[in-house]
């Protein structure tokens, strides 16, 4: 099911890769489950580091899961998880912590964001170093949220 997904999306939109590793200065990352039928979920946390930062603002990934009984009743789907092998990444362009840090706040937005819009356009999959094994990595779907400027 979630290979479909990844490919019917990936025909629609690009699809963006992130490196995450919550070991550097300005990340973090929690885990929390909605209810006792649901996998675990992720926010994936990465500090908006561009000169002119205004308080301690991040941009969120998160990888949210329902349980079954919620889906059915609201609708949607459960975020995509892909295990693959390291060398699926091999052709791709990876985003990692210093994309983050060299890039302006604007252009960060604009990098997942539809032009003139909040609307999320591209498919966003984060691998977390810490779900790195030998030769596998674990890809989960993640929906982008950007700090507010004042």
């Amino acid at each position: 099911m979630g290979f479909t997904f990844f490919t019917n999306q990936a025909q629609k939109k690009d699809t963006i890769f992130i490196k995450f590793n919550d070991s550097f200065k300005g990340t973090k990352k929690e885990s929390y489950q909605f209810s006792p039928n649901s996998s675990i979920s992720f926010g994936y946390y990465i500090k908006q580091m561009e000169k002119e930062t205004y308080g301690d603002t991040h941009f969120l990934f998160s990888h949210a899961s329902r349980d079954e009984k919620t889906y059915k009743k609201f609708g949607g789907q459960h975020p995509a998880v892909l295990k693959k092998h390291k060398t699926f990444l091999k052709d791709k362009k990876v985003l990692d912590i210093s994309f983050f840090r060299t890039t302006p706040y604007l252009e960060v937005c604009k990098t997942f964001e539809e032009e003139d819009s909040w609307e999320q356009d591209v498919v966003i999959f984060m691998m977390d170093v810490d779900e790195m094994k030998n030769d596998s990595i674990v890809l989960r779907e993640v929906r982008f949220s950007r700090p507010v400027k004042e």
